[in-house]
């Protein structure tokens, strides 16, 4: 069987009573963190809607925009599918049970495509290709179709998978178009498999295939396990928008702010935040110019700027008109951060998911060579560690092999081998601010809401998050 056949088999025979009540849990509050998102990300997705198509793919299309406009959303291992799965599976029906079947079917699958992907051009919420096959599953399963349809609308929508170019990502509005088109075209290629049309089953694993143009290495060891590990279990939430990499620095930033009782901006000198690899490779690829929202959603250092100044960071403070009136101020206290690498806190990242199986231990010492190779060839080398952080690494041997083991565990098994009750999608970062009294402050930042937090924790991450948005308009 082809890998969309095992994926349609498996996902039409889905029923809510297999899928874990944990699991459950953490999907229903998938659904109130996107509805929150896209009603936050309303406004900066209007020139969308009224450009969507009609039907269902439409109303995909339009939230998905919506959704993924302010970096509000959430998050699994590995990939954020809500903007797929939660709009598809509610486009296509109104029984509330079967949205959630839905969504949690396209979530185990986009995730697992995610995997698999790892290695490759794109990454993290540019992954546009994963929605292709969230938006596709959530559908078909919404829609009742059998497995040989879901099998089918997966072949349709990954035979022209979309190839984002990262100018077009990291700045301007076309960045909603990387969740919009991919997960209208998966829940298009649902309707179109419902009427009949069939598409190449081998469109993942054949040598020409997904697999072979859109990554690095293949790891076809990433694409199963379905109903045994659920990537659902590991969603995570985020306070405030922005991406992943942002959200421990801007809680120490508020949280700092809180106990001074205040912070004026000329009160502060400096601010250093340590951080892990991500994080500072992050803030070196983001938006040189303030003005849009991703502009502050990739940089730690706007993000600090903008939760002090502001002491809170909504959507209204990455509204154009907001950032327009504060700009001078935000630039002149973010000039003032250092974003700081701190190899403790990357091995607090990498060992999140290896210490639960996650590793990258089927990929193969030729294949790490080819990753550094392609890598350098699409121009991916600003993002690679600095020959100093590299010597800081080898001057520490201790680490450098507890990282390397980490890396090597379970060559051959896979996702299988994935404990989801102890993955933790961790981001880590300490923040020091001096003030011009000779004061200081540090404070680790935390993580409220995030992967395998209690949910007690995420449900109030999420309650929160809908005051925040129930002013604003969300596409419908």
């Amino acid at each position: 069987m082809t890998v969309c056949e095992q994926w349609g088999a498996w996902a039409a025979g889905l029923r809510l009573a297999d899928v874990p009540q944990r699991v459950r849990e953490r999907a229903r509050l998938q659904i109130d963190s996107m509805r929150a998102a896209a009603a936050a990300g309303g406004e900066a997705a209007a020139p969308f809607a009224r450009q969507a198509p009609d039907g269902p793919p439409g109303r995909v299309y339009a939230n998905a925009a919506a959704s993924i406009a302010h970096d509000w959303d959430d998050y699994l291992f590995m990939g954020h599918t809500g903007h797929s799965t939660v709009w598809s599976a509610r486009a296509m029906t109104d029984d509330p049970e079967r949205q959630l079947l839905a969504q949690v079917a396209g979530n185990e699958l986009a995730g697992r495509l995610g995997a698999a992907l790892l290695f490759g051009p794109h990454n993290g919420q540019f992954w546009a290709s994963i929605h292709c096959a969230g938006a596709a599953t959530a559908a078909g399963v919404a829609l009742g179709l059998g497995e040989e349809e879901v099998a089918h609308a997966l072949a349709i929508a990954l035979y022209q998978p979309p190839y984002g170019l990262f100018p077009g990502f990291m700045g301007p509005p076309t960045k909603l178009l990387t969740a919009a088109e991919p997960a209208a075209q998966g829940a298009r290629a649902a309707l179109l498999a419902a009427d009949g049309v069939r598409g190449a089953l081998e469109v993942i694993e054949a040598r020409r295939g997904l697999l072979a143009h859109f990554a690095f290495v293949r790891r076809p060891a990433m694409l199963g396990a379905l109903g045994r590990v659920w990537l659902t279990d590991t969603l995570a939430f985020k306070p405030w928008p922005g991406c992943a990499y942002v959200q421990a620095a801007i809680e120490a930033a508020l949280r700092a702010r809180a106990e001074a009782g205040g912070l004026a901006p000329e009160e502060v000198t400096s601010i250093e935040v340590h951080c892990g690899y991500l994080t500072v490779a992050m803030e070196a690829l983001a938006p040189s110019e303030l003005g849009t929202p991703a502009s502050v959603n990739f940089s730690t250092a706007r993000s600090v700027a903008v939760a002090l100044l502001a002491g809170r960071l909504t959507q209204q403070e990455l509204a154009p008109s907001w950032l327009a009136d504060h700009g001078a101020e935000i630039e002149q206290l973010a000039a003032r951060v250092r974003v700081r690498h701190d190899w403790e806190l990357t091995a607090q990242t990498l060992l999140g998911t290896t210490s639960a199986g996650g590793s990258a231990g089927d990929v193969t010492p030729a294949g790490w060579a080819t990753i550094v190779r392609r890598m350098r060839e699409l121009g991916m080398a600003d993002a690679a560690l600095s020959p100093a952080d590299l010597l800081e690494l080898a001057r520490r041997p201790a680490l450098l092999r507890q990282l390397g083991a980490a890396v090597r565990l379970r060559r051959r098994e896979g996702l299988a081998a994935l404990d989801t009750g102890r993955v933790r999608l961790t981001f880590p970062c300490r923040l020091q601010i001096r003030l011009r009294s000779g004061a200081g402050l540090a404070l680790e930042g935390a993580e409220p809401g995030s992967c395998n937090r209690p949910l007690a924790e995420q449900r109030e991450v999420i309650s929160a998050k809908l005051r925040l948005t129930e002013m604003a308009t969300a596409p419908g």
